[in-house]
């Protein structure tokens, strides 16, 4: 990678004067031998696999949870939020029936979710605010589960709710990966990103050699996420372009709800010129009157999106 300044190249980038080609082949290098690329806890690797078995039960999970105190403390903390709470009100203290309240599936989201949030330290040259970054990528997991709620009638594709929230939390990983290992090529592309004010994604791949698309799909196949989330990640901004058909429906629900997210300011991930592919809005039937009444669910549920927000401490 490049040795030219970090103002430097922010003033050139500003200029659209970097002309430097850029090798993706290098970049993944650099992402593989790097001796701190953090790798996916087994605590996680241990309850996908369980939670893929059918003959297993919820004494099962809460045993592989407990090797994580850290994990098993998120998971009660979600269990007696207002999302899951008890009707009777009594706060749920044992790992396995508040597994059965939340259900495998989410409770593999949460550990999933949060060591992905807790891989990467903090960049000592931040490209953007962290927390404002996560409190983007939890909404955009809301706003995927509601839009997939709405738009159910008009998806081949069988998508469960927690898998489509969990794919609108990590479709974004990929930046990341260039805030620490790429961190003045990405400040750059940022840079120049916003003085145009066109999608951050086509600046990555002129000034670091790949969009973030490309980078968190390769991470999410390192980690073994599964093909739907690898997908997601890949084709977020371009969703038409997936070749996996099986998984399209589920992109296109990321990539609407990556583009509400930006256009009602709800976080921020450094992307200044958000947009969306026309055709996916019709293919999914959203009407400005539907998008209106989503807006007000979404309004309503990312207010929550602190109790989430508040597993990553």
């Amino acid at each position: 990678m490049t040795n030219i300044p970090l103002n430097e190249m922010e003033r050139m980038a500003a200029q659209n004067k970097w002309t430097e080609p850029r090798d993706s082949r290098e970049l993944l290098r650099i992402f593989e031998n790097a001796e701190d690329l953090p790798t996916l806890p087994e605590v996680a690797i241990q309850l996908q696999k369980t939670v893929n078995d059918p003959d297993s039960g919820a004494i099962d999970v809460a045993r592989i949870i407990e090797q994580d105190p850290a994990i098993s403390t998120k998971v009660l903390k979600m269990v007696n939020s207002v999302f899951y709470a008890p009707v009777h009100g009594e706060e749920i203290t044992q790992l396995q029936p508040a597994i059965a309240r939340l259900g495998f599936i989410t409770v593999t989201n949460i550990a999933l979710s949060t060591s992905v949030f807790q891989a990467f330290s903090r960049s000592q040259n931040p490209v953007f605010d962290r927390r404002n970054f996560w409190r983007h990528s939890v909404t955009v997991g809301i706003i995927t589960s509601i839009l997939h709620d709405f738009c159910a009638n008009h998806i081949d594709q069988r998508i469960t709710r927690d898998v489509a929230h969990l794919s609108g939390i990590v479709h974004d990983m990929g930046k990341i990966l260039f805030e620490r290992y790429a961190n003045p090529e990405f400040h750059m592309a940022i840079t120049s990103a916003t003085g145009m004010d066109i999608p951050a994604v086509k600046e990555e791949a002129r000034y670091i050699g790949m969009g973030h698309d490309e980078a968190g799909a390769w991470l999410a196949q390192k980690w073994k996420l599964g093909r739907e989330i690898e997908a997601v990640i890949r084709w977020h901004h371009d969703p038409m372009a997936c070749p996996d058909e099986d998984v399209r429906s589920l992109v296109k629900l990321v990539h609407m709800a990556d583009y509400i997210c930006h256009n009602q300011k709800l976080g921020e991930s450094g992307n200044p010129g958000p947009s969306y592919d026309q055709r996916v809005r019709e293919e999914l039937f959203l009407t400005p009157e539907k998008i209106g009444e989503i807006m007000g669910m979404v309004t309503e549920e990312a207010e929550n999106s602190d109790v989430l927000l508040s597993l990553l401490d």
